[in-house]
């Protein structure tokens, strides 16, 4: 795998907190969560993290090959990083309650790069709840340039700002704030149906082969038919499958020039390193190759001290009743799906989640600013929010930055 040597050394250790000792930090100790992560950084660097001399010889690494290197120790109880990052997952999983809730999202979203079209206004895009299950009040406010705003509308999944862009200059900022219900409740008990039925022409959109990463692939193909064969229904399908990907992949950060071009999730299936992103479409593909509906959600993990982009998948294993599949459970169970606590933590259900996109229908957008052709994210605490920022390559320029924070309020009525 490629090595990108980009993040400076406190962009590591900052990600490793979070990874390691959010909770420390979270409740005050930041001092102490911070030396803990510079002492686990020394350890992968004593095993061969990789990094380079940057200008005055400060060290700069692979942020995705530092978490990586951080989660690969599965299970390993000599390494002193381990327990910590064992515990933290479990406990972001265990950190919300089964009922619904009512939640206010926050979001400072910075726009650093965006192409400007002559005679054309600039289009800027905020991600909304999208289930009407979870819509509630929205408030959006545009701070820089503030005298630039031709329109704001909402629409299901987004808000969109569109500017002037004869009055735009440098980056664009806005804020946003909604209200919405958490923690649907899905009947996941519902008989499945017999694989090869129910299936009918309405279907057609998530039975797609090409869509986004999804693309006809023998690895996948083939793995489809030897599940087909050990399965009677979709459900029974799911399960066999989800067993294979938990034991096989690890979750973790990939960049998207590692990826064969021709067959993009075929080659996962060899033990490799999948984001959310990835180990979603792959469970999606496996899934229509076999003639199951299936599709990609994104939207926002609602855990309060680790809010966080995310990605997951739902088949639908009978008539309407889509159940969700979240192949994020690998970090609860450190790759064991017969872990009896943590091996199907998210199979079949969910915690509470902000849903902004559900492919290939539903999607927020890019407009105006899609992201670079090369890139690589970042994490860290803000005060009380996390920050997520998008780089471009080769150089790290930030093009998006995203500081976003959660209230838990009462329970929904």
């Amino acid at each position: 795998m490629s090595q990108i040597l980009v993040a400076s050394a406190d962009d590591i250790i900052e990600q490793i907190i979070i990874k390691c000792w959010l909770h420390q930090a979270r409740a005050g100790d930041h001092a102490g969560a911070r030396q803990q992560a510079e002492r686990t950084l020394e350890r992968l660097l004593a095993r061969g993290l990789a990094y380079k001399n940057g200008p005055g010889g400060a060290l700069l690494l692979d942020p995705y090959a530092a978490n990586n290197a951080v989660m690969s120790r599965a299970g390993d109880a000599a390494d002193e990083s381990w327990p910590f990052w064992q515990e933290t997952t479990r406990r972001n999983a265990a950190s919300l309650p089964a009922e619904a809730r009512n939640y206010r999202f926050t979001m400072r979203r910075e726009w650093h790069a965006y192409a400007v079209s002559p005679g054309r206004p600039l289009v800027f895009r905020m991600p909304l709840p999208l289930r009407g299950t979870q819509r509630g009040p929205a408030k959006v406010r545009l701070i820089h340039p503030a005298d630039a705003l031709i329109d704001l509308r909402e629409t299901p999944g987004r808000v969109e700002l569109r500017l002037d862009a004869a009055a735009t200059n440098g980056p664009v900022v806005a804020e946003l704030e909604v209200a919405f219900v958490g923690g649907e409740v899905r009947d996941t008990s519902a008989p499945s149906a017999p694989l090869g039925e129910g299936v009918g022409p309405q279907d057609h959109v998530w039975l797609r082969e090409r869509e986004g990463l999804i693309a006809p692939s023998p690895a996948i193909a083939a793995l489809a038919a030897e599940m087909g064969r050990e399965s009677a229904t979709a459900r029974d399908f799911v399960l066999a499958v989800w067993d294979r990907l938990i034991g096989k992949l690890r979750i973790g950060d990939v960049h998207r020039d590692d990826l064969d071009p021709d067959d993009p999730l075929g080659a996962l299936l060899q033990g490799r390193v999948a984001d959310c992103v990835l180990a979603s479409s792959l469970l999606v593909a496996i899934c229509r190759a076999r003639g199951i509906p299936a599709r990609v959600l994104s939207g926002f993990l609602l855990h309060p001290a680790n809010l966080a982009p995310h990605s997951w998948a739902e088949v639908r294993i009978g008539a309407d009743n889509w159940v969700p599949f979240d192949l994020g459970t690998w970090a609860y169970c450190a790759g064991n799906p017969h872990d009896p606590d943590w091996g199907h933590y998210f199979f079949g259900r969910l915690d509470a989640r902000f849903i902004a996109e559900i492919a290939p229908r539903d999607f927020t957008g890019w407009g105006s600013a899609p992201p670079p052709a090369h890139w690589y994210r970042l994490e860290r605490l803000c005060g009380d929010k996390i920050e997520h920022t998008l780089h471009a390559l080769p150089d790290g320029t930030v093009t998006r930055r995203d500081i976003i924070g959660l209230e838990m309020l009462g329970t929904a009525a």
